[in-house]
């Protein structure tokens, strides 16, 4: 298995790659960041193999507050374009979306905390995916939602959110909820963004979702099983 230069864009110290930067490093492969609560830089396309990318409490197309998404949304493009691996997290999910011309929006409700997502297993299927289960319990943190991309496999949905997975050309996964948290990660934005928790049908508290931390190694199973599929494609 050949040594993969994988390259994170976070968003805020808050949300970090956990299992992914786990996972890589316990694998032996290059893990760099570009953090853009500290400063803004890419390396070359040409010089990684996967991009991942995070979450975070901004919107697309909050450009004026945060003028680095533009660069950001350009360089997943280019890396999409120079057919790389590309994993989208949450934020990432959405910013994926954006690059390959989908509409990202703010949705009426937040969905926070601990939800079933209902796999769509031929779609899964398809993609290589086929131990995802027909039903899983995921972590969710938002509000904003995104449209399926042309020619994408839609991966899941759940009862808040139609949309929150789907596959574009084998290599660009988007996910709106959180596989890879571990508990530390869960205690990181619940500390950071628990104030912002809103009553609602698809929201939970605080002391539910850090109650719920048996749901951590079902998720955590499945993001390493995905991680595997991408290494397994990046060999051929």
């Amino acid at each position: 298995m050949r040594k993969l230069k994988i390259h994170c864009l976070q968003h805020v110290h808050f949300e970090g790659p956990a299992i992914i930067h786990k996972w890589a490093l316990h694998k032996g492969h290059e893990f760099g960041f570009t953090r853009f609560y500290d400063a803004v830089g890419f390396p070359e396309i040409e010089e990684i193999d996967w991009l991942v990318i995070m979450g975070g409490p901004m919107g697309v197309d909050e450009y004026d507050e945060y003028p680095w998404l533009k660069k950001e949304i350009e360089y997943i493009r280019q890396a999409i374009a120079g057919s790389k691996v590309v994993i989208g997290i949450c934020l990432g999910a959405q910013l994926i979306a954006r690059a390959l011309g989908a509409a990202v929006k703010h949705g009426q409700k937040q969905e926070i905390g601990w939800f079933p997502v209902t796999i769509n297993k031929i779609a899964a299927t398809r993609a290589g995916f086929d131990f995802l289960p027909e039903e899983i319990t995921a972590f969710h943190w938002h509000q904003d939602t995104f449209d399926i991309p042309e020619d994408s496999l839609q991966l899941a949905s759940s009862k808040a959110y139609p949309n929150q997975a789907f596959l574009y050309r084998n290599t660009i996964l988007a996910l709106q909820f959180h596989f890879e948290m571990d508990f530390p990660a869960l205690e990181a934005i619940v500390r950071n963004s628990g104030a912002g928790i809103k009553p609602g049908e698809y929201v939970q508290s605080v002391k539910a979702i850090l109650g719920n931390k048996q749901n951590i190694l079902k998720n955590n199973e499945m993001m390493r099983k995905i991680l595997e599929c991408f290494e397994n494609v990046s060999e051929l």
